[in-house]
């Protein structure tokens, strides 16, 4: 959605609305002038000021707590109006709000969850263990475009994008059969386990 569109060019804005600081979220959002709401906070554009022109991602949206999800309905309208901590001014900002949750959607404000007009839902992994073998060597690949020993060790090519990885079958089998409740987290934390043990080229 964010790469096909005009909003490609520019990098996306993530965050993990699980991990905002109590009592701060509103200035995690949209920003703040100096000193406020606090002596010493320095001045913040805040997310919704950093995305604009661009798509924010919230993953866990579902942890955000009712009456905040609220503060985010004026910026979900189509004149993206809102306010930082302490202006009297209203600002405007054009965003694409992307948001994920693991939670039932029916649990989010009935307007706020108004607002996400395509909703996709994903099955889990037990879903579409087909996928397990792909997803597995995307999650292999992305790990070794940070570790320059691992790729040279596990991977055929030095390209990354087009590097295959080389997997013991008995392992993708494993992964294949296994039952999952975390997902993808779970199969990427098999993979690093099953990488730092690993002592030979597989």
């Amino acid at each position: 959605l964010h790469t096909l569109s005009d909003r490609g060019d520019q990098a996306i804005v993530a965050r993990n609305a699980a991990t905002f600081p109590v009592g701060l979220i509103d200035a995690e959002l949209f920003g703040n002038i100096r000193d406020y709401p606090n002596s010493g906070m320095r001045e913040r554009r805040g997310l919704i000021g950093e995305s604009d022109g661009t798509t924010l991602f919230l993953d866990e949206i579902g942890e955000l707590p009712s009456d905040l999800q609220a503060h985010l309905l004026r910026v979900l309208d189509s004149d993206g109006s809102y306010q930082r901590l302490g202006e009297d001014k209203p600002r405007r900002a054009d965003i694409r709000l992307i948001a994920a949750t693991n939670r039932d959607p029916a649990k989010l404000r009935p307007d706020f969850l108004a607002r996400f007009t395509l909703r996709i839902s994903l099955p889990g992994l037990n879903e579409r263990r087909e996928d397990i073998p792909l997803l597995a060597r995307h999650l292999l690949r992305r790990a070794a475009e940070s570790d320059r020993d691992l790729r040279s060790r596990l991977f055929d090519g030095e390209d990354v994008e087009h590097a295959e990885p080389r997997i013991d079958p008995q392992l993708i089998d494993l992964l294949v059969r296994h039952e999952y409740s975390q997902h993808v987290r779970e199969l990427e934390s098999f993979l690093w386990t099953a990488m730092i043990q690993s002592r030979g080229t597989h």
